[in-house]
């Protein structure tokens, strides 16, 4: 079983660290295998030395026949031991640059440009720990040998409740929904595994240097073999831990991938308006069929002027109908100007309030009697063009309105929520309506793309949302279940003025 995990955990983590090679993923690499040098020593020396229940082999090996093989390795005990430190003293370093990694804490973002120092202290210890080094150091000084104990475990769990800390802090502070629940999985998966690492870390890799002898008993009773849990709760936790950890890999790859998978749809966008020239031409031709419809309309509306006696109703008829179709181009061309024209953004300090306040000015203009429920803090700021960024929310809170009406159903609820982040002011659009499915959530977002039949709608609107967000260095997400309504997210830079130094 315990294999099972090893395997999985290696796996994973490479292809995490090929689908994206980040300091994320080296970290999270550094973390799996770390772990994994120290159970596969444990194993191959439980394996060498014996003495286990058939339990035990059975969680351990799944086979005597694996067990066999792994005894008869030519793995000499001080190079086993040396494996096992390896992995116990590297594995809290790693986890806590993750934590700081993902971690939004002022201090701690200061501190990250000089994370690499918080491997300084297990370097030391592998130094000491070295075979050749270590014995020469603490031979005959039972003295050293338990202090050095100490302070390894000292340090080992200072760096396990830190990066804990950050961890569940960061959890703590996110109060965006979709963030919140991929973080928890991530959560999850790290404390299994920092868990699972901690049951065993307790235990010297000494034991492997002098392999049961009375040096070692005297200080610590409890050997490998020894676990604090009996077999069956190992393979509970095991199996917790197995699929804690296949969710957890899931979610961080979700995660990560979120900056992936936007520069990939700009390369495509990118690649759409590559050919405009096409898109101009099919827009030049509808605009050409309509002009000359126009001067269809106009021959008529001469000929019956031609006419001795004009028929004043077929004359009011075609005027309606010329006036109907320049309407109609004027506003077309008027909306494609507005979503493709260069758009100059000057960002500056605003209230979060004053955006909404400006987003429910220009939304009750179009729909007076339309409710809004506005919700969070708004008085954080954020660096933001306030025109645009509200024009870019009014974009959002319209769709949502409308997409309700067109679903028929009853008891309408529109929502602005405001999150407050450490980092970023979270705007999120919330509706109860039909929701978007899985399919349509792919192309939204692209140009041109649009669920409404109607001629006067281009699907500018969500592509342009989407580029004001991109020009204020924020981000746009949608989370939606069709049937029960969505969530369009737009997260903005927080600003925080410095504080002016008080007198010398």
């Amino acid at each position: 079983m315990l294999l099972i995990v090893l395997l999985f955990l290696a796996v994973s983590s490479v292809a995490l660290f090929f689908l994206k090679r980040d300091q994320r993923t080296v970290w999270m690499l550094g973390l799996c295998f770390s772990f994994i040098f120290m159970f596969v020593g444990i194993i191959i020396y439980l394996a060498k030395t014996g003495g286990l229940s058939p339990e035990q082999k059975m969680f351990l090996f799944f086979d005597t026949r694996i067990q066999r093989r792994l005894s008869y390795m030519i793995f000499p005990l001080q190079k086993l031991g040396y494996m096992i430190a390896i992995g116990r003293y590297l594995f809290p370093p790693f986890l806590l640059m993750i934590a700081m990694n993902y971690s939004m804490v002022p201090a701690v973002l200061r501190f990250r440009k000089n994370g690499i120092l918080v491997f300084l202290v297990p370097f030391v210890s592998l130094v000491v720990y070295y075979p050749e080094i270590f014995f020469r150091l603490v031979k005959g000084r039972f003295g050293l040998q338990i202090l050095l104990m100490k302070l390894t475990q000292g340090w080992i769990f200072g760096y396990l409740l830190l990066a804990v800390g950050l961890i569940v802090y960061e959890y703590r502070d996110i109060t965006i929904p979709y963030s919140k629940k991929q973080f928890r999985y991530i959560m999850v998966f790290l404390f299994c595994i920092t868990a699972q690492y901690a049951i065993y870390c307790t235990q010297d890799p000494l034991q492997v240097y002098q392999i049961y002898s009375t040096e070692y008993m005297r200080f610590s009773g409890r050997l490998y073999a020894n676990s604090l849990m009996g077999v069956q709760g190992w393979y509970l936790f095991t199996l917790f831990t197995l699929a804690s950890v296949a969710m957890g890999f899931w979610n961080l790859k979700n995660y990560m991938m979120i900056d992936w998978r936007e520069s990939r749809d700009d390369v495509r966008i990118r690649r759409k308006f590559d050919t405009a020239s096409m898109g101009a031409s099919v827009f030049v031709h509808s605009i050409k069929n309509q002009l000359l419809s126009n001067r269809v309309l106009c021959k008529k509306i001469r000929r019956e002027l031609a006419e001795p006696e004009p028929d004043q109703g077929r004359l009011r008829e075609y005027a309606d109908m010329l006036d109907e179709v320049n309407e109609s181009m004027l506003g077309r061309m008027e909306e494609l100007y507005k979503s493709i024209r260069q758009k100059s953004i000057s960002l500056s300090p605003v209230k979060a309030g004053q955006i909404v306040d400006t987003t429910l000015q220009l939304f009750h203009k179009k729909y007076r009697d339309a409710a809004v429920e506005v919700s969070g803090s708004v008085e954080e700021s954020l660096l933001a063009d306030e025109q645009h960024l509200s024009e870019a929310l009014y974009n959002l809170l319209t769709n949502a309105h409308e997409a309700f009406l067109m679903s028929g159903k009853a008891g309408e609820r529109l929502e602005l929520v405001v999150h407050a982040e450490r980092l970023y002011v979270g705007f999120e659009i919330r509706d109860n309506g039909p929701g978007i499915s899985k399919q349509e959530q792919r192309k939204i977002f692209d140009p041109f793309y649009t669920s409404k039949n109607t001629n006067t709608n281009w699907g500018m609107g969500l592509h342009y949302v989407q580029e004001i967000v991109k020009s204020h260095f924020g981000k746009m997400k949608l989370d939606s279940n069709p049937g029960e309504g969505s969530s369009f997210f737009v997260t903005i830079p927080r600003f925080e003025p410095r504080r002016e130094r008080r007198g010398r």
